[in-house]
């Protein structure tokens, strides 16, 4: 069953949807999907999740179910992160668990650095403080030339073979790859391309230098393929103040989706330790 989003939240020039489930006394678990991505990323552990707790998803502007501008303008990480931080600051009343996912943890990041007040703990996946662009020049030319020329006509969902695709594929049930299709091809243009390039163009600055100044317990979780993410994942646990990294065995960008039980356990591994 696919857990859709019923609610808005508005944001100026934007209607951002989001959801909440479950119940309990401990802090909510907040997840925050990554670039292109939606809150349907986390759909197949809602269930498992929300069992004990509150757990809130959303999804950005431009992404999955949230309204889009088709204005490049609009589309930077300063903006989602402003849209995260209103958000939460006006739907919960006491600190989160926060979950970020590639471009998610970067938010997650930065969230953690302008309101430490809303913070209880925080769990980075397959995300980086440091550089998100591609070290082969050649690729990297190639990767942000595509973005580059993205038009408002350029059809989205149509995402490139990777060695994970075959594994999500067999890991996933038909009815979510096709609802994961369709809220795909919703992802506004504009917003790959001016996200797309910030990421991949290398344009968005580091905060490698102030990860000492994050005391809430972190745990960062990587797939062991995910590259260049696991390869700084035990830099960024010991960049904190009190962080550990867990690598995932055989996995790459997405552990929710290709290994399931290893990520869930992981997840609910830092939810215990910081309860």
């Amino acid at each position: 069953m696919t857990h859709e989003l019923t609610r808005t939240y508005e944001v100026e020039g934007f209607s951002l949807a989001w959801d909440e489930w479950g119940s309990g006394d401990g802090p909510p678990l907040v997840l925050v999907h990554g670039f292109s991505g939606s809150a349907h990323d986390f759909d197949l552990h809602i269930d498992a999740l929300s069992a004990d707790r509150r757990v809130l998803a959303i999804d950005h502007r431009g992404h999955g179910r949230s309204s889009n501008s088709l204005d490049e303008e609009t589309y930077t990480v300063d903006h989602i992160v402003d849209d995260v931080i209103d958000w939460l600051s006006h739907t919960v009343d006491a600190p989160i668990d926060l979950l970020g996912h590639s471009m998610g943890g970067r938010v997650a990041l930065r969230f953690a650095l302008a309101r430490r007040d809303l913070l209880n703990s925080m769990i980075l996946m397959d995300t980086t403080a440091w550089s998100f662009g591609i070290e082969d020049p050649e690729v990297a030319e190639m990767i942000t030339g595509f973005f580059g020329s993205i038009t408002l006509d350029t059809p989205m969902g149509q995402v490139p073979e990777s060695p994970e695709t075959p594994l999500i594929a067999a890991a996933t049930p038909g009815d979510w790859q096709a609802r994961k299709d369709e809220l795909s091809a919703a992802f506004d243009p504009m917003a790959c391309k001016a996200l797309g390039l910030a990421l991949f163009g290398d344009r968005l600055e580091q905060v490698d230098h102030r990860l000492g100044d994050i005391d809430a317990p972190v745990t960062v979780i990587a797939g062991e393929h995910d590259h260049p993410y696991v390869d700084h994942a035990h830099a960024l646990a010991d960049g904190v103040a009190n962080g550990q990294a867990v690598i995932i065995e055989g996995a790459y960008h997405s552990p929710q989706l290709t290994h399931q039980s290893d990520w869930l356990t992981a997840v609910q591994s830092h939810l215990t330790r910081v309860a």
